[in-house]
């Protein structure tokens, strides 16, 4: 099943997305974003240093980007870890995960460009252990709300009325 946009009977999160995926959504996601936020907003220059491999200086006066970044992770670490448990329902899981993709597609363009772009970036062997912490931190909350937008893994037989 792919994203049904239609009304209808609603289908319960909790019986149709699979444990392993409401567990990320919900518990795991949230907290790194929240880490991610407390590094934005106290060591701004370690996370550039950090994204950039070392290749750009960090200016005070560009502070406020980091704050708003960090600002952006703490909505996300909130719509996931209390939006998302607020309401039981697949289809407002799975309308929720599009925006939260179109913010993912945002980032993972960033943190090409951070290296200095797709070719960059997918030279796996340059990769530093901030690179693969990004990645690990990053791909398998990607790879859960596509699977969830797509129906993969999602059962969509048991209605609630």
């Amino acid at each position: 099943m792919v994203l049904s946009l239609n009304s209808g009977a609603s289908v319960s999160t909790k019986a149709s997305i699979p444990f392993i995926y409401r567990l990320i959504l919900t518990i795991i996601e949230p907290s790194v974003a929240v880490v991610g936020a407390v590094i934005a907003f106290c060591t701004a220059d370690g996370y550039l240093s950090a994204m950039t491999r070392n290749s750009t200086s960090f200016t005070p006066t560009t502070t406020f980007l980091y704050t708003e970044l960090g600002g952006a992770w703490l909505y996300f670490a909130f719509n996931e870890a209390v939006v998302l448990r607020l309401f039981d329902d697949l289809r407002f899981w799975q309308i929720l995960c599009v925006g939260m993709l179109l913010s993912d597609g945002a980032y993972c363009h960033s943190v090409a460009q951070a290296v200095g772009g797709w070719g960059a970036w997918s030279r796996v062997g340059d990769w530093t252990a901030e690179n693969w912490m990004v990645f690990w931190s990053t791909a398998p909350m990607v790879l859960v709300r596509i699977l969830i937008v797509l129906g993969v893994g999602v059962k969509t037989s048991q209605k609630v009325e």
